[in-house]
């Protein structure tokens, strides 16, 4: 996971010093930080679940889905309570970022499912 968000950020930096600048928010440092820190904590939870060889495994899954989803949604609220400007922009990098993060951990996901 950490090769992927390196090279996400990598991604991410070299985006921001090109032409692509405008389709992208100025807050994306904190979208970044933010998926970041939500995968970390649903990565542990995971974890915490693959624990007795599995034996709760599908039901931690759908927990740290439902925190991801939870998160995200008062994410977005704050930052459109707090009225950031272009916020159109806003939600749509973060939910591109959202799916790529979401879908790389779907991978994962389904790779472990494989075992049971």
């Amino acid at each position: 996971m950490a090769i992927f968000y390196g090279v996400l950020g990598g991604i991410l930096y070299a985006l921001m010093q090109t032409d692509f600048q405008t389709y992208l928010h100025p807050e994306l440092k904190f979208i970044y930080v933010f998926l970041l820190f939500q995968t970390y904590l649903t990565f542990n939870l995971a974890n915490l679940g693959s624990k007795n060889n599995g034996e709760k495994f599908i039901p931690f899954q759908m927990l740290t889905l439902s925190i991801r989803f939870i998160l995200s949604v008062v994410f977005i609220g704050y930052f459109a309570y707090i009225h950031t400007p272009n916020m159109v922009l806003f939600a749509s990098n973060f939910f591109v970022l959202y799916l790529c993060c979401t879908n790389f951990e779907i991978f994962g996901l389904l790779r472990n499912l494989r075992r049971f």
